[in-house]
């Protein structure tokens, strides 16, 4: 039967299998099957279509030490090594960080990639590490999505301190009525505490985003035909997105200035932005049975960016935002509600 069978793969041509293996993507399984044949070694390398999920970076600790030697470390620690580092650091000049995997709190993707050659779309997945920023920061829902080329384009951000699915009278139609879509009297209140947590979400959401566009260079540098990359977290909280011309604006960037990957900062440089902001303090969404509490939209462009012309705000805002099938009807009809309103925030924010 394992003959017959074994028989019957074998008479599949390279054209089907390779379609096949494109629609697996996912890598861990994809290097297993490396290993089944020749044939499958060389038709593997040859996929189009990449998932490919980082694992978190688990550092073993040191075995213990006895008492004296934990003394004698210290005291050469202490009164020894910390003064030279001190007087190296002032007359040193500033030197760039160096670009190593041991940076990240994940497994650097070099060696996974280095056995696809041709793959033109890939989607990475980081580890959820436990420490974004936001949820601790009183954010009980927390999304964003970030567009970049050689520099950041537009950024989506919404977040909420409550969401709740809870059953809600629906309309008799199943559609709004046109009451709820007036604007309401006056502009929503922010309290400034409320504004200020709002920022802190807008930053590290920013922060995160640019650290991982800053993951990207060295493998868009090194995966010529790549033409599009997805980045996204266990928690899925965040995306960041490359299409192939704003691939090919970051590689000519990186090839005009002659930058090498080692001296490259930790993580993409934030341009002057300017921000939109709505404020909704509670919102009942009928189609989707939920209420939420603190509900806060942010789009964020660069100041001046010839991309306003082109892209209107309502355009970026209803693209979507990442989730479940159920969570991600729910995000667009909120967005589709707060574009609604009229009265936004306008504010901007220096770079970082």
């Amino acid at each position: 039967m394992n003959s017959y069978q074994e028989d019957r793969i074998d008479r599949l041509p390279d054209a089907l299998l390779l379609l096949i293996f494109n629609k697996v993507l996912d890598a861990k399984t994809l290097i297993r099957i490396l290993s089944v044949s020749k044939r499958f070694a060389s038709l593997v390398p040859q996929i189009d279509a990449l998932f490919l999920p980082l694992p978190r970076l688990v550092r073993h600790p040191k075995p213990s030490q006895g008492l004296p030697e934990k003394l004698f470390k210290s005291f050469v620690k202490n009164l020894i090594k910390k003064p030279i580092r001190f007087l190296h650091h002032i007359v040193s000049p500033r030197q760039a960080s160096n670009f190593k995997s041991s940076h990240f709190s994940y497994h650097f993707p070099n060696e996974a990639l280095k056995n696809f050659k041709e793959i033109k779309s890939l989607h990475l997945e980081l580890p959820c590490l436990g420490y974004e920023m936001g949820i601790e920061d009183g954010a009980s829902l927390l999304k964003w999505k970030a567009e970049f080329g050689r520099e950041l384009k537009s950024c989506i951000i919404l977040g909420a301190t409550s969401f709740q699915r809870e059953k809600l009278p629906s309309s008799t139609n199943g559609k709004e009525s046109e009451d709820e879509q007036e604007e309401p009297l006056g502009q929503p209140f922010v309290a400034d505490e409320e504004l200020k947590s709002r920022i802190m979400w807008t930053i590290s959401c920013l922060a995160s985003a640019s650290v991982r566009h800053y993951l990207l260079k060295p493998i868009i540098a090194k995966c010529p035909t790549l033409q599009r990359i997805t980045v996204t977290d266990a928690r899925k909280q965040g995306n960041l997105r490359m299409e192939e011309e704003q691939l090919l604006e970051l590689r000519n960037s990186m090839e005009s200035s002659g930058t090498l990957l080692e001296s490259l900062p930790e993580r993409t440089p934030i341009p002057d932005l300017c921000l939109k902001l709505w404020h909704e303090p509670v919102m009942e969404l009928a189609a989707s049975g939920c209420v939420i509490k603190g509900l806060t939209l942010v789009l964020i462009k660069p100041v001046g960016s010839d991309m306003a012309k082109e892209i209107s705000d309502g355009d970026l805002l209803v693209s979507g935002l990442d989730g479940e099938d159920e969570d991600e009807a729910i995000f667009a009809e909120a967005v589709r509600k707060m574009v609604k309103r009229k009265t936004t925030f306008v504010m901007e924010m220096s770079s970082f």
